[in-house]
């Protein structure tokens, strides 16, 4: 088995395959069983790589499912100080960005109320 090692991105499958409890037993040189929290158990083949679990099965444009990465993972493929930081970065990016929104919020909020004050005035005008 290969020891090079590959960075996933940080999307939804990757944050799952680092927080879900799965269990990774190695049952032949590069294949995996593979038991998730639900009970489901499937098999990684990482020579491909590949996964019988329907996700990687019949989605179309799925190179690597929750199964895969969290195989890599448990052998060491991906660094997993590199992928702690660049979840951290992700989470801190997620609180800029709903900083950013609550602020946007807020002057939606008073742009209704300037609004709502004008309606007010017009109607009393009228």
């Amino acid at each position: 088995m290969s020891s090079e090692s590959v960075q996933p991105d940080i999307e939804p499958r990757t944050l799952r395959a680092a927080t879900e409890h799965m269990t990774v037993i190695e049952e032949a040189d590069a294949l995996f069983s593979v038991t998730t929290q639900s009970g489901s158990e499937y098999t990684v083949d990482l020579r491909e790589p590949a996964c019988t679990c329907p996700d990687f099965e019949y989605r179309d444009g799925v190179d690597e499912c929750k199964h895969i990465r969290r195989v890599r993972i448990e052998v060491g493929q991906v660094d997993t100080d590199a992928l702690e930081a660049r979840l951290a970065e992700t989470a801190d990016d997620f609180d800029a960005n709903a900083a950013n929104l609550e602020q946007q919020a807020q002057e939606l909020a008073r742009t209704a109320d300037e609004l709502r004050d004008a309606l007010d005035r017009l109607e009393e005008v009228a």
